[in-house]
């Protein structure tokens, strides 16, 4: 027989049956499909967490983003300028009236009085700090709608045809400075004023707790001041009214803005 005839047979190519069976008995002891340590016969280990990774940054992202928000914090704070704790209250600066009383029935029967006006002299003054001090008499002889029907309001009784009354509120003391009731009000403080109400001729002492804010001179008022808001209560018969119940209290509220002494020297 020529063997010629025949293509020639590489018999090297072709796999022995040992190294199909060695192969075949690999994939099932590691698994199908899973990379394999060519010299220890173990798996491959996996490959690093991107999960892992993902999750580290954007922890160290967020302490980063919280250390630049506590540094400007801390910045702001030390730059801010100190409150300024003397102040002027005079009927020469500012023009306008910056005094204002209201008087209220908490049962609401009756409907509140306002009263504006400015301080009645040039010698009032503030001062805040660890001896603070409060001087000045507020001169309120504008009642608002005073040709409205006064039976309606609480203090209508004492009112006289064409003749509003006057009221006038003398501050001689301030007590301690403490932190305002909201600690997240940096610029708020208060204290307890101690002085005398005149209305309809009779002369009340009183104690208004007052709320102290310091404004920063921006907005509709330019200048740097102290806007104080206080209020007291003070009993119908005191006030000498007689269509409220006597048991009753009557809810008084001022308002006053202060000045540095700078301001004014500057106008």
């Amino acid at each position: 027989m020529n063997t010629r005839l025949w293509p020639a047979i590489n018999l090297g190519a072709r796999p022995s049956r040992l190294r199909v069976r060695a192969a075949s008995r690999g994939s099932e002891e590691h698994g199908a499909g899973r990379p394999v340590n060519s010299q220890a016969r173990t798996p491959a280990p996996p490959p690093p967490s991107r999960f892992k990774d993902a999750k580290c940054k954007t922890f160290v992202r967020s302490l980063l983003i919280l250390f630049i928000a506590l540094h400007c914090v801390a910045l702001r704070a030390a730059d801010a300028p100190a409150l300024q704790t003397d102040f002027r209250v005079t009927s020469a600066f500012p023009k306008y009236l910056t005094a204002d009383l209201e008087f209220r029935d908490p049962t609401g029967a009756k409907w509140p009085n306002f009263f504006y006006g400015k301080p009645a002299n040039d010698a009032g003054h503030l001062r805040l700090g660890a001896q603070p001090a409060a001087s000045f008499t507020l001169l309120c002889d504008r009642m608002a709608q005073e040709k409205g029907d006064q039976s309606r309001k609480v203090l209508g009784e004492l009112y006289a045809p064409d003749k509003p009354p006057v009221v006038t509120l003398t501050i001689i003391a301030m007590g301690a400075i403490q932190p305002a009731a909201d600690a997240r009000d940096k610029s708020a403080q208060s204290a307890e004023l101690t002085g005398a109400l005149e209305v309809g001729g009779r002369k009340l002492s009183v104690k208004a707790l007052t709320r102290l804010r310091h404004h920063s001179g921006q907005g509709d008022e330019k200048n740097i001041a102290l806007m104080l808001d206080g209020r007291f209560t003070l009993k119908t018969v005191d006030l000498g009214l007689k269509a409220i119940p006597a048991a009753a209290l009557i809810e008084v509220r001022f308002t006053l803005t202060a000045y540095p002494p700078q301001a004014a020297a500057a106008k």
